[in-house]
């Protein structure tokens, strides 16, 4: 079992000790003969340092991951429109470079309709490096003297600038193994028609899913969304929409910081299969909302990949579907075992908890369709936050005011219902709130201020 992962007799010596629970109401009434009975939970996962351990790792730790960080930073022709746009960009990414650990590998990318190095050019690179930096004093203002002498010009290829991120990390020493890798892109526009397809964009996505992770941050008012999201969403990061220059490099600089906590790689959330039950859904609801990629699977046995962890909490909706077999009220069925477990060569040591069900208790009283955790019932309506939003904004594009107002204003009743603040501030620049989800349009609407909201939705809250 997963459990297992760290021996009894050395898990004092683990250096992080990782939490499941299972959170359900596990009574269903009996479902009407032919018809599936749907049951929810949230997994929630905890990662946090094993209690007692301070300081330098055990002697049979193994050599801690090292990182690797990329910087992507748009220098496009856009970016000098208004130019104080280009100058808070490169401000922004040199604070970010300068809050890199010592010993962190890096690089600095101009990305206009294809991506060039910035900061270290080849010839520079350390010897045995690769052709990425060492973090010290001296690289860090060799990079920030770097990007100022940089010059914007050209096109928007995304994809591209996270190929070439792709090539910088594989040819870390040893091709990368034992780096976490991540990439940390700012832009202010959006792939241009005869730079490159959202089909190619999707090629160097599919690429790069097993290599790094991303973190997109989008300034100005070109961006598109979808991309964004697209981007984040299938490399594990998270999209950000800055619209004040002056807290550029306060968000850049507190990205890094938070990819360079991330230590604990290779974490597996595993699901056991049962006859007669089928998994209809699985996803991260916190602390973004993310679909999981399926690494290993056999007929009764499903492994999902997680981006790498700091110390945190993760927490995942499943939806299951199963069948009734004439079984009376008051008996009980396991409908999937949840539990973690860690790739062989990943670093650092981890005790694992031991797994946990996810069960049914048929009942006779239908009343209890109306019952739900109130975790599961937080996060589903979250989902339901996002759906309405969506409505309103397909709404507004299609010019029908009545039908967005309506959409709103349910959006900010469940803002409210799940404590999402932020999102609240997002809305009350779209709509005036009233009461019982009623609301009215703003007489003037900015499309920056839709766009950062559907990033927003990206994002949950934890459920106290």
């Amino acid at each position: 079992m997963a459990g297992e992962d760290v021996p009894a007799a050395a898990a004092g010596r683990a250096e992080l000790t990782a939490l499941l629970e299972v959170s359900q109401i596990a009574e269903l009434p009996v479902p009407d003969a032919g018809t599936a009975a749907r049951m929810y939970a949230v997994v929630t996962v905890t990662v946090q340092r094993a209690a007692g351990r301070v300081g330098s790792p055990p002697a049979d730790a193994g050599d801690p991951p090292q990182h690797a960080v990329v910087f992507l930073i748009d220098h496009s022709s856009s970016m000098v429109n208004p130019p104080a746009r280009m100058a808070a960009a490169r401000n922004a990414a040199a604070a970010a470079v300068h809050a890199l650990p010592d010993g962190t590998r890096f690089a600095v990318v101009a990305g206009r309709d294809r991506a060039s190095a910035v900061y270290p050019v080849p010839s520079q690179a350390e010897p045995g490096s690769g052709v990425l930096a060492v973090a010290d004093d001296t690289t860090r203002r060799g990079a920030e003297e770097a990007l100022r002498a940089c010059h914007p010009g050209g096109g928007t290829a995304i994809g591209s600038w996270l190929a070439y991120a792709r090539k910088l990390f594989a040819r870390l020493p040893g091709d990368g193994a034992g780096f976490v890798c991540h990439a940390l892109l700012l832009t202010d526009g959006r792939n241009e028609p005869g730079y490159e397809t959202p089909e190619e964009l999707a090629g160097h996505l599919a690429d790069c899913a097993d290599e790094f992770t991303c973190d997109a941050v989008g300034i100005g008012d070109g961006w598109a969304t979808e991309e964004l999201l697209l981007i984040t969403g299938r490399l594990h990061g998270t999209a950000h929409a800055v619209e004040r220059l002056d807290l550029l490099t306060e968000e850049l600089r507190t990205l890094t910081r938070e990819a360079a906590d991330r230590t604990l790689t290779g974490l597996r959330l595993r699901l056991y299969g049962r006859a007669g039950v089928e998994l209809t859904s699985i996803g991260q609801v916190y602390p973004t909302r993310q679909d999981l990629r399926t690494v290993a699977e056999s007929p009764y046995v499903r492994d999902y990949a997680t981006a790498p962890w700091g110390e945190e909490t993760r927490s995942y909706l499943l939806s299951l579907s199963v069948t009734h077999d004439d079984e009376p009220p008051g008996s009980e069925q396991m409908l999937t075992e949840v539990e973690l477990a860690r790739d062989e060569t990943a670093r650092p040591t981890v005790a694992l908890p031991p797994s946990e069900a996810v069960l049914v208790r048929w009942s006779g009283d239908h009343g209890l369709y109306s019952r739900m955790h109130p975790t599961v019932g937080h996060y589903l309506h979250q989902e339901e936050l996002v759906r309405v939003f969506e409505e309103g904004c397909a709404a507004l594009r299609t010019q029908d005011p009545e039908a967005a107002r309506r959409a709103f204003g349910e959006a900010w009743r469940l803002a409210c219902q799940v404590g999402d603040e932020a999102m609240k501030e997002h809305l009350a620049k779209l709509i005036r709130p009233g009461d019982e989800g009623e609301a009215e349009l703003l007489d003037r609407i900015r499309p920056f201020d839709i766009e950062a909201a559907r990033i927003r939705t990206s994002r949950t809250v934890w459920h106290r």
